[in-house]
């Protein structure tokens, strides 16, 4: 699993998000948050006003979540912070200080999940990024059909939709609101069943076709006794 999340923070650095957040949600509210940034980024992004591996250890080692890593690398001569933790309750995450200040919540319905989450710009822009159009992500792994979003981005692989902006827009203030709708029934589960359904009518058609080649073969051997009788009674 860990070897998944670092071939994936290795592909995301090669698109050079300033920031990225990046969620692997189940249909039981638990998941997976890796959160990936340049220390400026994460200082306007975040509730942070000094930003180094230690501070963001510190920031996010909070009972809502298990931390499975915090570590920093360097591009182009500047520190970017990497984090991987997991989650049990996403509403028990939305009160995380590092989210307190998101409207967030997920709604389990009988048939249907909902998430919303309202990121705020920063109450001050701190040490943003000298570049104001350098792209910011919050990326959802839905963990079954997407029913509605409002990106305006498409759904990538069927189940992964990207909310993306400027820093600049970012710092604007102008907050930035995500909403999705996704089935309760996971991928697996409904792979499963279509598996399933699948395998049932593979079966009753190597069934019926077994019947069928015993009634024939049953009607050939009356009819060759059949026949053979009339030719002794000859």
């Amino acid at each position: 699993m860990r070897l998944v999340l670092g071939l994936l923070m290795t592909l995301s650095a090669c698109t050079a998000y300033e920031y990225e957040e990046e969620v692997f949600l189940e249909v039981d509210g638990s998941g997976r948050l890796r959160v990936s940034g340049s220390s400026e980024a994460i200082g306007t992004v975040l509730p942070l006003t000094r930003v180094n591996v230690e501070t963001v250890r510190d920031h996010f080692d909070e009972p809502q979540v298990e931390l499975d890593s915090v570590r920093e690398t360097k591009r182009d001569g500047r520190s970017f912070i990497h984090v991987q933790a997991r989650f049990s309750d996403w509403n028990r995450l939305c009160k995380h200080p590092a989210f307190s200040e998101r409207h967030c919540r997920l709604v389990i319905g009988p048939d249907v999940l909902e998430i919303e989450s309202t990121i705020p710009g920063p109450r001050s822009p701190g040490h943003a990024p000298a570049d104001p159009e350098a792209p910011i992500v919050f990326r959802f792994h839905f963990p079954s059909t997407v029913a509605f979003h409002n990106s305006q981005n498409k759904i990538e692989r069927g189940n992964i939709v990207r909310w993306q902006r400027s820093i600049g827009e970012h710092i604007a203030r102008e907050p930035l609101v995500i909403q999705a709708r996704f089935e309760k029934r996971s991928v697996l589960e409904a792979s499963a069943v279509i598996l399933i359904a699948a395998l049932c009518l593979v079966a009753l058609a190597v069934t019926g076709a077994t019947v069928l080649m015993i009634r024939k073969g049953k009607q050939q051997l009356e009819s060759d006794a059949s026949r053979r009788g009339t030719q002794a009674r000859k």
